[in-house]
């Protein structure tokens, strides 16, 4: 072709390429007298470049491209007046729920042109955060699978930008480096429906059970949640004083005006489940602690319907947060039911891209804390429930990237002393479950290959874990874990139990890996953490008790009971019965605190022990100790096969059989 046919010079910065050439790389060739470059002539796609009426706007330099992308695209929301403020028809903000675009803004034509200066950067992520807690619309982005991105990147001129079409590619990563290993490949995401067909918007059942618990609470909502308005202080504690403070679901500021100023934009489910989660704080409010709160177990049914209706419907980031908050809420009566909870957020983070380090994605600071914060959270609730329940872990450590979230990352630029304590105690309470995930994987290794990588490790291994995880923490924390100490700070006791959990899981792997010398040695190091954590059950006082606590870590007191029974079996002194007296002692608090303070993370150890440990203690009274032991057993073995909780092997089980053999040989 001669040159002087080509209306566009190589590299021509006077008249730069069009938007498809530019973003598939090409070198964008036109003639005189044709709109289109020859490269769109052959696609058949739009042909638009810059400097057109068409244009997207795009007037900052390339490496502030994304974020000018970013601040368009939710300047509109902003404007409580603007109709597109609509979490569920507008497309922007459908987009906004999960993934930015890359280099593409998808925006109404009609949206107000604005400056994305860094001034308006506050408001831009509050508008980010707050789509990211609303109900999600038609359609989301599903992340696509490793082993076609290569194609996406050869076909992607071929991709079509129109949200009808439903293939839409939108990528939020390079391909760089992460923390946790080599560089990774790129993040790629598609457009896809949510929502089952001939299923509107507005048909929902989640809002109609919203409505029917804050019916219930009225007018007592924003006691319960500690929520108030800027131009109002209140002073009463409760969820967000006491619970998000240490485990950090929600950012308390962007939620508060997302709250008080687009409510209705708000998740439905989310909303009734952080409501069911709050009732467990109702009396720490002087003005609540007084008046007859509404039925829990009624609030709670709606809030599972209402999240079991969003997850049919319209599953999104908002989702998952409402499982988190209904897997730890209190009281814990369906291991059912919560497990399958959890397998659900677990495979709709993956879904959501969650798994992956989002650290160098062109998105704003507070999604990143978001999606850092909650897929730590879902590991969490994974490794805990899996060691509550009995049940192998879902989540893989080679199946994810995204590291510990560190509290700089988490804390407000205004952090109080309070909220820095808390944070210290939440980042604690991580990096401990990283090594309870060594724990639990060591426990169910069950194939015959994984039998053999299990034998190879030894019980030192294990233990240096523990002791290198206390080795990094700073003194307070480190006091308030080994010695019980500063338990005021919220979510403290809740962090000393599920320590001396995670030391108890090791003293029992000890005791079933022991050889016929060392067994009794590890026998007393496991009635050692038993007792600890009879103490801590002891000198917890009523602040501790109605502060934040892992539903799972009731399960902890059944175990530590449990063991101390076993032990109180095998003691042939008549004189003294120390592992008995322990687990009597235990009972004995349990019951007080559940009497005086209504603590529920006693109620399965109370349920399941309290009956053996009273047929234990009549049995050592018996002349023939060898005929009463035998009965027991049988007893027991006939509980084990019975009762809905024994009846699951958790890691923190024992073999019943084997015992019974031993004890009567």
């Amino acid at each position: 072709m001669q040159t002087s046919n080509q209306g566009r010079p190589y590299r021509s910065h006077l008249r730069p390429a069009c938007d498809a050439c530019r973003r598939r790389k090409s070198r964008c060739t036109t003639t005189e007298g044709s709109d289109q470059c020859l490269l769109c002539q052959i696609h058949g796609s739009r042909c638009v470049f810059v400097h057109s009426e068409q244009s997207r706007r795009r007037k900052v330099p390339a490496s502030q491209g994304r974020t000018s992308s970013y601040a368009d695209s939710f300047e509109s929301n902003i404007d409580p007046d603007n109709s597109s403020m609509s979490m569920t028809c507008n497309e922007e903000t459908q987009i906004a729920d999960t993934v930015l675009s890359d280099g593409q803004t998808y925006r109404s034509d009609s949206a107000p042109v604005v400056n994305s200066a860094r001034p308006h950067a506050p408001a831009i992520e509050e508008a980010s955060m707050s789509a990211m807690l609303a109900e999600s619309g038609d359609s989301s982005t599903h992340i696509i699978s490793p082993a076609i991105v290569d194609d996406n990147e050869e076909l992607d001129s071929y991709l079509s930008s129109d949200p009808a079409v439903g293939i839409r590619r939108i990528t939020r990563t390079s391909s760089t480096s992460t923390n946790m290993g080599p560089p990774s490949r790129r993040v790629l995401f598609n457009t896809v429906l949510k929502k089952p067909l001939g299923i509107h918007a507005r048909q929902t059942l989640a809002a109609s059970k919203l409505e029917v618990i804050e019916k219930l609470l009225e007018p007592h909502v924003m006691d319960l949640i500690d929520l108030h308005h800027p131009g109002r202080l209140l002073t009463y504690l409760r969820f967000f004083e006491h619970a998000n403070i240490c485990f950090p679901v929600l950012d308390e500021t962007s939620f508060r005006r997302t709250y008080f100023e687009h409510k209705d934009h708000l998740s439905p489910a989310l909303l009734a489940n952080l409501y069911a989660n709050a009732m467990s704080y109702w009396n720490n409010s002087p003005r609540l602690r007084n008046r007859q709160p509404p039925d829990h177990r009624y609030i709670w049914v709606q809030a599972n319907e209402a999240l079991h209706s969003e997850l049919f419907l319209s599953p999104g980031i908002s989702t998952v947060i409402s499982i988190i908050l209904n897997v730890h809420g209190r009281p814990s009566t369906s291991m059912f039911g919560n497990g399958g909870m959890v397998g659900t957020a677990v495979a709709l983070s993956n879904s959501l891209g969650l798994n992956r380090d989002c650290s160098a994605w062109e998105i704003s600071p507070g999604e990143k804390a978001l999606r850092s914060r909650i897929w730590s959270i879902v590991v969490l609730m994974d490794r805990w429930t899996s060691l509550a329940y009995g049940t192998p872990l879902l989540i893989h450590r080679a199946q994810y990237d995204v590291p510990v979230p560190s509290i700089e990352l988490l804390a407000p630029s205004n952090a109080s002393a309070l909220q820095l304590a808390g944070l210290s105690v939440f980042t604690a309470l991580l990096t401990l479950t990283i090594v309870l995930s060594h724990y639990l994987e060591h426990v169910y290794s069950i194939a015959r290959v994984a039998i053999n990588i299990r034998q190879s490790v030894s019980q030192l291994d294990l233990e240096t874990l523990l002791t290198d995880w206390e080795d990094t923490l700073d003194d307070d924390i480190r006091r308030l874990v080994i010695r019980g100490n500063d338990l005021d700070r919220a979510g403290a006791g809740n962090l000393r139990l599920s320590y001396l959990a995670v030391k108890l899981l090791l003293r029992r792997i000890g005791c079933d890996t022991a050889n016929h010398d060392s067994a009794v040695q590890a026998r007393l190091q496991t009635q050692r953490v038993a007792e600890e954590i009879v103490l801590h059950v002891q000198e917890l006082k009523q602040p501790y008790l109605r502060g934040f606590w892992l539903p799972t870590n009731g399960f902890t007191l059944t175990s530590a009971t449990l063991f101390l029974l076993r032990d109180a079996l095998k003691t042939t002194t008549k004189t003294r019965n120390t592992s008995l007296k322990l687990a009597k002692d235990m009972i004995s608090s349990l019951q007080t605190h559940r009497e005086t303070d209504a603590w529920d993370l006693a109620d399965d150890c109370l349920s399941n022990c309290t009956d053996m440990t009273d047929r234990v203690e009549a049995g050592r009274t018996f002349e023939s100790p060898g005929m009463i032991e035998t009965q027991y057993f049988v007893d027991n073995n006939s509980l084990m096969f019975n009762d809905p909780v024994l009846g699951f092997a958790s890691a923190f089980d024992f073999d019943l059989e084997n015992f019974q053999w031993n004890e009567t040989t």
